[in-house]
């Protein structure tokens, strides 16, 4: 009841804001509704998935791990993930943030301008990414104490963050990258750097830990999976750049 009346009281502040600023209204013709509302879905998705591949990574954690570590791994976990993600929050609003002027640079087809808010926040990222993971690497023997876990559980996380704190810049790589994709009209793009992370530690959980170690690798696994996310998010950058300055000379002879 608690949950659910401190978001009910956090709309309403929200929806008063609205009305107040006279901004609920629709000035969109019904003829136009369906057009607009595909466009609002098509660039929805990305964000969207970024917020919910977490869950989907979870869940497939989570299965693996009750077959090799049992419950004391998922509480492990669950710890783990909880702390964690506030970084990677951290991380998404920066993507978040960047979003609006990379794409209003794009619109103006301003590609130096682009790429410098681009850069803005890659650094940004990186650098709340090494301030993030010091702070959970000097404070992981008491981590889990916060969330009530055991003694055992705790010394576990204390163990395991490390492990998960390597990732952490290469997820600052891949979000930064995916808000970029979707601020400029490219949503395949954003749409396979959003899923491709699951679908990697997928794979990755049903060949490695048979093969090198149980549930260390489970943990590994997650990591690599997000390596692998980052190569691709850089890979797919460079093919976006090198095509958009062509486009670019293209213009500029043609004018």
């Amino acid at each position: 009841m608690a949950t659910i009346i401190g978001q009910g009281v956090t709309m309403l502040i929200a929806l008063v804001y609205l009305l107040r600023k006279k901004q609920f209204t629709l000035n969109i013709p019904f003829s136009k509704m369906g057009r607009v509302s595909a466009a609002i879905v098509r660039i929805g998705i990305a964000p969207f998935g970024l917020a919910m591949t977490p869950n989907i990574s979870l869940i497939i954690i989570n299965r693996f791990s009750i077959f090799y570590g049992g419950e004391q791994a998922i509480a492990t976990y669950a710890c783990i993930a909880y702390i964690i993600c506030i970084i990677y929050l951290i991380l998404q609003g920066v993507g978040d943030g960047s979003q609006p002027l990379i794409s209003r640079h794009y619109g103006e087809r301003d590609f130096k301008k682009l790429r410098n808010v681009r850069k803005l926040a890659y650094g940004f990222s990186m650098l709340l990414s090494v301030v993030g993971c010091i702070a959970m690497y000097v404070t992981r023997g008491s981590l889990g104490i916060l969330f009530g876990a055991s003694n055992e559980v705790n010394a576990e996380i204390a163990k395991i963050m490390p492990v998960f704190l390597a990732s952490v810049p290469f997820v600052a790589v891949s979000r930064i990258t995916t808000a970029s994709f979707y601020a400029t009209e490219k949503s395949a793009f954003s749409y396979i750097l959003t899923f491709i992370e699951p679908l990697f530690m997928l794979i990755l959980m049903l060949i490695l830990p048979p093969l090198f170690g149980g549930q260390i690798m489970i943990w590994r696994s997650t990591v690599f999976a997000r390596i692998l996310s980052a190569v691709l998010a850089v890979i797919l950058k460079q093919y976006v750049d090198k095509k958009e300055m062509t486009a670019l000379t293209i213009e500029k002879i043609s004018d």
